[in-house]
């Protein structure tokens, strides 16, 4: 008797625990997705970072960077790239890439970790973040705050000589972000322009070099989440950037002065 009670009301109950735990899910589900929301808003404010730049400072305490060197500067493209000073050897290089940077983020931080070290070049990868879905900026913004950018690095009142040379690498479209290509594209088309017209600015396009036949991007040069490049993706991008900056910096990095024997009097002959 006491079985055919427990039986007559398991259905109901079953029913009421599936709903139960369908809202729990459903809760959890909008709560990860207000917290994915807050930290993309939170993201686009520079004290976001400021934990990073912190460590970066700590760093330069305990080993003080040369001058004369290359800075890497940007957001997660430059903040992920385990092979930097490999794939650039023997160019001298400081990595300063750091969380999703925002164009405005590296201009707020640059008289901190970039201006300090009186680099002979920058090279700087952002502009995919300042794009993204939520709180996206339009391409005319990113192109205004990159000149504020060339602006802060290249003053006018520096003789070009003594300013660093500025490279502007292209914003890659990634798979995951095949929404916002078009956006991309423009962005990159404004941002070559503003390069051709400022002496000592240069823009650099990987974005072609990792697209198929067909004008899709290479996902294999993806990792899995379909944003950052694995370890081929910095490969194929790293030749063309390393082989530009030779190309450009070799006599300068030749004279300028330093402490070490430059690698380079042996990796470019003299003309």
């Amino acid at each position: 008797m006491s079985l055919n009670r427990v039986d007559d009301r398991d259905p109901r109950g079953w029913r009421r625990a599936a709903l139960r735990a369908a809202a729990i899910v459903a809760g959890l589900v909008v709560i990860v997705f207000a917290f994915l929301v807050y930290v993309l808003l939170a993201s686009s404010d520079p004290v976001y970072w400021a934990g990073e730049i912190a460590e970066f400072e700590r760093l330069d305490i305990s080993n003080p960077p040369e001058k004369n060197q290359i800075v890497f500067a940007g957001g997660g493209t430059i903040r992920q790239w385990d092979t930097l000073e490999q794939a650039l050897a023997p160019l001298p290089v400081i990595k300063r890439g750091f969380g999703g940077a925002h164009v405005a983020h590296v201009t707020a931080y640059a008289p901190r970790i970039i201006q300090p070290y009186e680099p002979i070049a920058v090279v700087i990868s952002a502009g995919a973040d300042d794009l993204a879905d939520v709180g996206g900026k339009p391409p005319d913004q990113v192109e205004a705050d990159m000149a504020e950018l060339i602006a802060l690095l290249r003053p006018a009142e520096l003789r070009s000589r003594d300013a660093p040379q500025v490279y502007i690498l292209s914003i890659t479209p990634s798979p995951m972000r095949s929404a916002r290509w078009p956006a991309f594209a423009q962005a990159n088309t404004q941002l070559k322009a503003l390069a051709d017209a400022n002496a000592g600015v240069h823009f650099v396009d990987t974005a072609s070099l990792i697209a198929t036949d067909d004008g899709q991007m290479d996902e294999s040069l993806f990792r899995w989440d379909g944003l950052a490049f694995n370890e081929e993706g910095y490969a194929v991008i790293g030749r063309a950037i390393r082989q530009r900056l030779m190309v450009d910096l070799g006599d300068r990095l030749r004279s300028a002065p330093s402490p070490t024997v430059d690698p380079l009097d042996q990796a470019v002959p003299a003309p």
